[in-house]
């Protein structure tokens, strides 16, 4: 029978030098805690796998480098753009229609009486 050693969460943030909830989250999310009862551990072996399922993947550049046109000038088509944007434009020049009910009723002024 294999012999599993299992830590706890404190013990093996303080082997890996890391905070505990930050630890518990990782495992949990990757499916790495062991749960007996109230128990929750982890098991000292998969740290390394767990370690590597945490590494940053490294991102892809936002922007290309494609040439463009000698003009400097982006090769993305105006006229689509250029008509969103005119038609945004003019729904902003719109007034909004009233929320509120029309009021019909008389406004009586107030007297004192004394």
């Amino acid at each position: 029978m294999a012999r599993h050693d299992l830590l706890t969460i404190e013990a093996a943030a303080a082997e890996l030098g890391v905070p505990m909830r930050s630890l518990r989250n990782a495992a949990e999310t990757h499916g790495y805690l062991v749960r007996m009862g109230r128990a929750v551990r982890i098991e000292k072996d998969s740290l390394g796998e767990l370690i590597q399922k945490c590494r940053d993947q490294q991102k892809a550049h936002a922007s290309t480098s494609s040439p463009t046109a000698r003009t400097g000038i982006s090769e993305t088509p105006d006229s689509q753009i250029s008509q969103r944007a005119a038609s945004a434009a003019q729904m902003l020049k719109k007034p909004s229609p009233p929320t509120s009910r029309p009021r019909d009723g008389k406004v009586l002024p107030l007297t004192r009486t004394k």
